[in-house]
């Protein structure tokens, strides 16, 4: 199975959209999406979010893990807001992750990471004005999209190892194999990006 939020090839339209219009697609509906205020909207913006990633036609074996991941982690945040907040404020929180995380798991399916790559170093070249590096930059934006659905199959795994063992569904049993599974995911990337030539720090 293609590893989720790898690039899937395609013809679909959003395959044939360039990076450029994609990535800052994404930024500027991620900001809409984080001005919601209402149920309904948040309801409004999961379901435009789930069309678009229906219209990229990315196999079902290969989204099938990451919506699992995406509706535990999802859910247990729902639960936490609604004790915090109450229902609306949770509604709302539900929506904002699950619209964001579905769209940014969408550009990265259906684009190469070499050219989003050039998009986020165009876009942030005024960072060299202060002193940073937009190489750097770029490429630590690149992997918070492309880690988004590399979590959530970590934490599809982490249930489907929970459910084999037979043990019950808790905060431990879950949370912990996570955050080893990530770390290992971290450490991984960290020793591509040595391989490549890029610090790690």
């Amino acid at each position: 199975m293609n590893p989720a939020g790898v690039f899937v090839p395609g013809t679909t339209w959003l395959h044939r959209v360039s990076a450029g219009v994609k990535v800052g697609g994404l930024f500027a509906a991620v900001l809409l999406v984080l001005l919601i205020r209402t149920p309904l909207l948040a309801g409004l913006a999961v379901l435009v979010a789930g069309v678009v990633l229906a219209s990229a036609r990315i196999p079902w074996s290969v989204v099938r893990g990451g919506l699992r991941g995406l509706a535990i982690v999802l859910g247990v945040l729902f639960l936490v807001q609604w004790w915090a907040s109450g229902l609306d404020d949770a509604a709302v929180t539900l929506g904002r992750g699950a619209a964001s995380i579905l769209l940014a798991w969408t550009v990265s399916m259906t684009t190469r990471v070499a050219a989003m790559l050039r998009v986020l170093e165009v876009g942030l070249r005024p960072l060299t004005w202060v002193g940073a590096s937009p190489e750097r930059a770029a490429l630590t934006v690149a992997l918070a999209i492309r880690c988004v659905p590399m979590v959530l199959d970590a934490v599809r795994q982490a249930n489907e190892a929970r459910s084999a063992r037979g043990a019950r569904p808790s905060v431990s049993s879950l949370a912990v194999p996570v955050v080893i599974r990530s770390l290992r995911m971290a450490d991984g990337l960290g020793e591509a990006l040595v391989a490549r030539g890029q610090p790690r720090d």
